[in-house]
């Protein structure tokens, strides 16, 4: 019955009809291990159940399903860079439908081999940070330690030094690149012990496929990956220094350009951690701290992305901003547990690949029960010679690693000729180690709506609990690429990836992160403590987006008037518009003088051109990206829905800029993108809570509205004739005010009540005076320290006084000086707003939000 089975569903010459299975005409790759497919043609067993779920949702609905899966990965903005590269595109995470499916008992003997490597890794960074007892007896050479760039001197522990904490060990956290070897064997490819990434996108893939195909995922009895989740969570948790009962628990990231950001973001979002960089940190006391508005908080675990190089500069040098002075020695006081701990890159660099035979029988007593590729190093005299006599069958690498330029050297050596290549290896033997070709297996991938064939490598993940024993996660990160060209350097620079399933014979049991609903909880009103960085990062995101929405509205206005029936230029209020949009920075200068507006090209043809171009600083396009990259900064605090809607803005905007426009298409553009940003905005009033965070984006988005209104009411209103009916509608109409104004004066339109309207109305959230309100009420509740002198702060001073300012004025007797011709009391009333609201920012920017610089050694090692 099983053989006839194999017979139905693999077919493989022929071709697939409509809606024939999605596996249909599938062609393994030859000469190399098939994950789907066995020597005699047939699917292999583990494979049927996923199989036959998949002939039953065929073809089409299989291209249906993807289409929607493929639309969330983009919604979720899932990239391996948040922001965009140098040719303006984000590098898009590509995922594959069809899983890579391994068997319980198979995936059981890699675990017990990726443990036992991670233990003979451990043991060898203690040793060789401690006594150096296998360079004493010779198991390592010493000048493959001395010669090291990773290996950190600071770090040695010299004999009189007391022995670390058992909390603090040198390998908390294991990754390993596996291939699979022509019987089906599984081969490490590389390890990974510095701040192994991956974790996080393998934990993406799962969640988007097991929700695209629960059916065939149900089916298989895919074990699930929360577990190793709250395995994780519950380490951390327990190797905190002193036991605290909450111990504040940190991911160390280097920022949103760094290109795993996004998991950084993801895996602190999903475990309920603190995301911060280096400048939100300190070390005082030998401890370390989280700067935040309301003070000092001691952070006890950090989990560091960085590498090790970059994590001290006081005692390792250097003046990353990713550092922060004084890390080593909180760590080795015994304040802080970091996972891992710095230096323990040191032996993922390929050179020690060649020894760890070696090792593991020295260390464990033990023989290796998971093959590494084989490797040698050329420092070794024999090696050396074996090396040079079939370096056309081998892959030539630098024998130590440096992350990411590894791929650029490796690329390097392989372009180099023979004979040059041989000359430059006895030049410098020590310095390079060569390795076993690996012809990776094949495996079906999903592409442009049929099946094809892809090469596989994946990165498996394990954690080591307070005891020391490694637990590994079970499910992987898979990598894949249409070429049969070797991974070498990362399993993270294939062209796509896959969901890694490990099923199981018996039901699987259902695992969730969320707490048990008869565990206490402390009932609190506010959130984490926020770190001045971020703070500033939403303050900016507030006025970008305040200030995207100005020019979007200001451009509108424009535009509905170059394309209405009247000449544009016979349009009364056209030049003040234009000298609006000068002073905004959206179009060439000379456009707001009537003498130099004559030499230059029509508005009409140039707006378009000058609106979108993202490479003019304050062009409107311009101010989008600044939108989409201060989000980017603060995206673990930002709702799934508001990245959803930021980044759509982003991406919409960005096509715009490709293609040839004209005024209909900006008119379009600006509605849209208008729209959109009113959408951003409700997300934030009605779903954002009332914590300093949302505070601080408030007081941003307050700030550029009283400014940008300001700067437009001196641009149209002052040097010109406010009974000009068409030039009053335009500023209502870009002040998003002109629907208010008809329902209370009809078309009865006047100076006065248009004046009070924008200026003075509390009622009109457009108005400056709302704004000011608003401000008041926020900065009243800013955090203030002990040692601050009682009374009100200069920021509050200067918001009050504005306040008090504009409730004062006496706006009839404004509009009737300035209808008489006399624009003095106006344009002072704004003279002083203009002053007073950059220096209410600068207040504000000097008591919260300006940091340091980058920290540095302040002498040379």
């Amino acid at each position: 019955m099983q053989g006839q089975r194999q017979t139905q569903l693999s077919g493989f010459a022929s071709q697939p009809a409509a809606d024939a299975s999605p596996l249909s005409g599938y062609r393994p790759a030859p000469n190399a291990y098939d994950e789907l497919v066995d020597p005699r043609g047939g699917f292999r067993a583990r494979w049927l159940p996923f199989a036959s779920q998949l002939e039953r949702l065929g073809t089409l609905e299989l291209k249906r399903r993807w289409a929607h899966s493929q639309r969330l990965i983009h919604a979720n903005g899932v990239a391996y860079s948040p922001h965009r590269s140098s040719n303006g595109r984000r590098r898009p995470w590509t995922l594959d439908p069809f899983p890579l499916i391994i068997t319980s008992q198979e995936w059981k003997v890699v675990a017990e081999g990726l443990a036992q490597r991670a233990r003979v890794l451990e043991l060898a960074l203690q040793d060789l940070y401690g006594p150096q007892t296998l360079i004493r007896d010779g198991v390592l050479p010493a000048e493959l330690l001395y010669c090291h760039p990773g290996y950190l001197l600071p770090l040695r522990r010299r004999p009189e030094d007391p022995a670390p904490p058992a909390a603090e060990r040198m390998l908390r956290f294991y990754a390993a690149d596996l291939g699979r070897a022509p019987d089906g064997s599984w081969w490490v490819l590389s390890d990974r012990t510095e701040s192994p990434s991956g974790i996080g996108f393998a934990l993406e893939n799962r969640i988007v496929v097991s929700r695209m195909m629960p059916e065939p995922f149900r089916d298989c009895r895919a074990l699930r990956l929360a577990g190793h989740f709250a395995h994780l969570r519950e380490v951390l948790g327990s190797i905190a220094p002193q036991r605290v009962r909450n111990p504040g628990i940190a991911i160390l990231s280097q920022g949103p350009g760094n290109p795993n950001y996004f998991e950084d973001a993801y895996l602190a979002r999903y475990l309920g951690y603190m995301l911060v960089e280096g400048e939100d940190l300190t070390v005082r006391q030998r401890r370390l701290w989280l700067k935040t508005l309301e003070g000092l908080v001691p952070i006890d675990v950090l989990v560091r992305r960085p590498n090790s190089e970059h994590c001290d500069p006081l005692e390792l040098g250097g003046e990353s901003p990713a550092g922060v002075a004084g890390l080593i020695q909180a760590a080795r006081g015994g304040a802080l547990s970091l996972v891992n701990p710095i230096g323990s890159g040191l032996v993922e660099s390929p050179v020690f690949m060649a020894f760890l035979p070696r090792l593991c029988q020295k260390l464990l007593g033990e023989k290796l029960k998971l093959p590494g590729v084989a490797t040698w190093w050329c420092g070794e005299q024999a090696s050396l010679e074996y090396v040079t006599q079939n370096i056309d069958r081998l892959i030539l690498k630098r024998a130590y690693r440096l992350r990411g330029e590894e791929s650029l050297l490796t690329a390097e050596l392989h372009d180099t000729p023979r004979e040059q290549l041989i000359e430059k290896i006895r030049q410098d033997p020590r310095s390079y180690v060569a390795q076993e070709r690996v012809e990776r297996s094949s495996a079906p991938r999903w592409e442009e709506g049929r099946v094809q064939t892809c090469r596989v490598a994946l990165r498996a993940f394990a954690t080591a609990d307070a005891k020391g024993e490694f637990k590994v996660l079970e499910g992987a990160l898979a990598r894949t690429t249409s070429s049969a060209q070797t991974l070498e350097t990362s399993v993270l620079s294939g062209e796509g990836s896959k969901d890694v399933w490990i099923t199981s014979e018996l039901p699987v049991e259902a695992i969730s992160l969320l707490s048990h609903e008869d565990e206490p909880v402390a009932l609190v009103r506010f959130g984490a403590e926020l770190p001045s960085r971020v703070a500033d990062n939403s303050y900016w995101l507030g006025r970008n987006l305040e200030r995207a929405d100005a020019k979007a509205r200001l451009v509108r206005t424009v535009a509905n008037r170059l394309t209405g029936e009247n000449d544009p230029m016979q349009l009364v209020e056209l030049p003040y518009l234009l000298r609006a949009l000068a002073d905004e920075g959206l179009i060439e200068p000379g456009y707001a003088v009537a003498e130099m507006r004559e030499l230059l090209p029509h508005v009409d043809r140039s707006l378009p051109s000058q609106v979108l171009n993202s490479q003019q600083p304050s062009s409107l396009a311009a101010s989008v990206e600044n939108v989409f990259h201060s989000a980017a900064k603060v995206r673990d605090r930002l709702s799934r829905d508001a990245w959803r809607l930021l980044l759509r803005v982003s991406d919409a905007f960005r096509s715009q800029e490709s293609m040839p426009r004209d005024l209909t298409d900006l008119i379009n553009a600006t509605d849209e993108l208008i729209a959109d940003l009113a959408a951003i905005g409700g997300l934030v009033v009605e779903s954002m809570t009332r914590t300093q965070f949302y505070r601080f984006l408030d007081i941003g988005r307050r700030l550029e509205r009283a400014a940008q209104l300001v700067e437009l009411l001196s641009a149209c209103l002052i040097e010109t004739q406010p009974s000009v009916r068409p030039l009053l509608e335009a500023l209502l109409e870009t002040s998003d005010s002109i629907m208010t104004y008809r329902s209370r004066y009809r078309s009865n339109m006047r100076f006065v009540a248009a004046l009070d309207l924008l200026l003075t109305d509390q009622s009109n959230p457009r108005s400056l005076a709302f704004q000011l309100d608003t401000l008041e009420r926020h900065i009243g509740k800013l955090p203030r320290s002990d040692d601050e002198p009682q009374g009100a702060s200069l920021e509050q001073r200067l918001v009050m006084s504005m306040t008090h300012a504009v409730r004062m004025a006496d706006v009839e007797a404004l509009a009737e000086a300035h209808e008489m011709g006399n624009q003095k009391p106006l344009a002072e009333l704004l003279e002083m707003f203009a002053r007073d609201l950059p220096a209410l920012s600068n207040a504000i920017a000097l008591k919260y939000l300006v940091h340091a610089g980058a920290p540095r050694q302040l002498s040379p090692l």
